[in-house]
């Protein structure tokens, strides 16, 4: 039997006068297992308009999402597609891990498509509100089955077997910069140019791509998601140790924006964490 516990939280940290950033965590159990969904926002433009952009990826993005959590007897059924065997060979059909792997991944993409429209739309509406924008990263859990999204350089980890390794890419100049050679992953934190985003919900961009993963979870991994506040404060062999002190998980997460705070506490931070078990 497969389960999962979550905890959150999120923090002004020692610059900023507003708390930007967003999150929602919701697990919940039926036929034996249990099932999650975990969103984390960054928002951008400003007093009343950053705040507000995560609030409303967060509220769209839950409510469009929300049915894939429903009892099974109440979920859209979706016929199996049959595709295009070889010339005298049979038809093949979709396996349905295949299609549930397509399906929900399609479902994210529309979920935080959906996000990005709204979030435009408050801007177009508020002259104060232009350019307003957020990072995004969501994951959603059913059973043992981890289907993660994101846009900007809010992250998805996985910790497994004592390795931390993101899941998400971030679509910063930097790490198009670590891509190119240009420059090394430690040379990230102290990167003038850090905190450049080339792809974010809202910020007057009229579409979105979203970068969809599946991960097949395993009793004793962890998630965390988390805003750049977390990570850029924190490096990574920090983020490890505390999320392998075995501790319950609102004191890691506490832990996790002590660390942050420590290290400048230049951004809001926000931390969700998702612990897996039999």
């Amino acid at each position: 039997m497969f389960r999962i516990q979550a905890a959150s939280q999120t923090d002004l940290g020692k610059v900023r006068e507003q708390n930007e950033d967003d999150c929602f965590v919701q697990v919940s159990s039926g036929g034996g297992e249990t099932s999650g969904l975990f969103i984390v926002a960054d928002g951008m433009g400003g007093y009343k308009a950053g705040e507000v952009a995560s609030k409303l990826a967060v509220q769209e993005i839950r409510e469009i999402l929300n049915p894939l959590f429903a009892p099974s007897s109440a979920q859209e059924t979706i016929a199996l597609p049959v595709l295009t065997g070889q010339e005298g060979s049979h038809p093949t059909r979709q396996l349905p891990e295949m299609r549930e792997v397509a399906l929900i991944h399609e479902r994210l993409k529309q979920a935080i498509t959906k996000a990005n429209e709204v979030i435009v739309n408050y801007g177009k509406a508020r002259r104060e509100a232009r350019g307003l924008g957020s990072t995004v990263t969501v994951a959603v859990i059913l059973g043992s089955n981890a289907y993660i999204a994101n846009v900007g350089d809010s992250r998805t980890y996985l910790l497994r077997n004592d390795v931390l390794r993101p899941i998400t890419k971030d679509h910063s100049l930097v790490a198009r910069l670590v891509d190119a050679g240009h420059i090394t992953p430690d040379q990230i934190y102290d990167h003038p140019q850090r905190n450049l985003i080339y792809r974010s919900l809202g910020a007057g961009h009229s579409s979105v791509e979203v970068d969809v993963f599946y991960e097949a979870l395993k009793p004793g991994d962890i998630l965390l998601l988390c805003t750049d506040g977390l990570w850029e404060m924190t490096r990574e062999a920090e983020l490890k140790r505390i999320l392998s002190s075995g501790e319950p998980l609102e004191s890691i997460c506490q832990q996790l924006i002590d660390a942050a705070n420590q290290g400048g506490g230049e951004d809001n931070i926000t931390a969700v964490v998702v612990r897996c078990s039999n």
